[in-house]
């Protein structure tokens, strides 16, 4: 479930580990609950007490400001812990905790049989620098090959300067990139290590303009003053000498960055080189017949259509067109359509390059026989959303463009 809500998501989670993360946490001291109730019935128990605090700190007249002040942080941390945890519960969340833990037996041994969600909370509670440093990895990694990453080459086996004075020189000089939009006059900065790759992450909040916010309080509408955190962010690569940055600003921001990073931490003289990605051969779907060049029924894909396509003219002096077909899986895909609608007479691809495509693939479970499908987008320019499906689905997506020769076997689609 994409959309956080904590009653749905605590239904997801074992007593023992509830328990557990109950007792560990601040707010834990507040609440009474029935620990032997059952499993069905104890989530919506504990949503029901958590309630009633935020009942009691709007309507207790007995609780003394400070009372009241420590009770209002506890909740908000609660809420927001839930929420930290429902985003990093995934697959990919999983896997990252394994690896983290790779060399950490008994924290191994807690983790197995463990739901991804009821991962993410036994970590938060037990190992919160780690989970932290993991959901700074999965926002950074969900970033990239968006509007604001932007990768680069530089000299590899770098030993950046982690000692306080350059970290702060560092984020001083990232926050004056924005005070002439009214930014830029506070900052924060984290650093994570990763061991499984050797990476290093410099995380960098910087204090926006002022900014107006409609929100509710205790019921009642406000429209709030604030300033907003401009994230950004560095992973250096020690091994490949690659360095990918996400920063807002467009690309003065990110040369300017990478000169602070050289001047501050790295501490000497950068050549940065910027990394291109690879096209992608979308004239392979021209032809309409999307015939993998490896038997793909053994990953239990049925068949594979394009879906939607965009064309841009060669000449590039009139507009794109973008072409429409059924999702339903006998149907005329979007190369049919485009030859019927567009009345091409000679070579379609001689006048239209295709520039976006969108593939729709049809799959049955070789276990239990369910079909099911899903679709992705892939751009000519070297990007696609295959990041944005789940970790099978990702499989699966990564194979299809292998095999229909979209990218290079030895490659992988972003």
């Amino acid at each position: 479930m994409k959309i956080f809500n904590p009653r749905h998501f605590l239904r997801h989670i074992a007593p023992t580990v509830l328990q557990d993360f109950v007792q560990s946490h601040p707010l834990g001291a507040h609440l009474s609950v029935d620990w032997t109730l059952s499993e069905a019935k104890l989530a919506n128990a504990l949503i029901d007490a958590v309630e009633n605090l935020q009942a009691q700190l709007l309507e207790d007249i007995a609780l003394t400001t400070a009372e009241k002040v420590t009770l209002e942080e506890n909740l908000f941390r609660w809420n927001e812990d839930l929420r930290r945890a429902h985003i990093t519960g995934t697959d990919a969340g999983a896997r990252e905790f394994a690896l983290a833990l790779a060399q950490d037996g008994a924290a191994q041994e807690h983790l197995n049989g463990m739901d991804p969600r009821e991962q993410a909370l036994w970590m938060l509670a037990h190992h919160e620098q780690v989970f932290r440093d993991i959901e700074l990895r999965l926002a950074f990694r969900a970033k990239t090959h968006g509007r604001s990453w932007k990768p680069s080459r530089i000299l590899p086996d770098l030993v950046p300067h982690l000692d306080q004075d350059s970290l702060e020189a560092f984020k001083r000089d990232v926050a004056t990139l924005y005070q002439k939009s009214g930014g830029g006059i506070g900052s924060h900065i984290e650093v994570s290590r990763y061991g499984t790759d050797g990476s290093i992450q410099f995380t960098l909040y910087v204090e926006g303009p002022i900014t107006a916010i409609a929100q509710f309080r205790k019921h009642d509408f406000k429209r709030i003053a604030t300033r907003v955190a401009l994230e950004n962010a560095l992973v250096y690569h020690p091994k490949s000498g690659v360095v990918e940055t996400v920063v807002k600003g467009g690309a003065k921001n990110h040369a300017a960055v990478l000169t602070l990073f050289a001047k501050h931490l790295a501490k000497t003289d950068l050549k940065p080189e910027a990394i291109t990605p690879s096209r992608f051969k979308l004239s392979v779907l021209n032809d309409g017949l999307l015939a993998p060049k490896e038997d793909w029924s053994t990953q239990g894909i049925q068949k594979v259509r394009l879906r939607r396509a965009k064309f841009t003219p060669a000449d590039q002096r009139s507009s794109a067109i973008q072409i429409e077909a059924s999702p339903e899986a006998n149907r005329e895909d979007a190369i049919c359509v485009a030859r019927d609608k567009l009345k091409v007479a000679h070579s379609f691809d001689s006048e239209f390059e295709m520039d976006r495509a969108t593939l729709m693939v049809y799959t049955r479970d070789q276990e239990s026989s369910r079909e099911g499908h899903f679709s992705f987008d892939v751009y000519a320019s070297g990007s696609t959303t295959i990041k944005n499906l789940s970790h099978r689905n990702q499989q699966l997506a990564q194979c299809v463009m292998r095999s229909l020769g979209i990218v290079e076997s030895s490659g992988a689609a972003a």
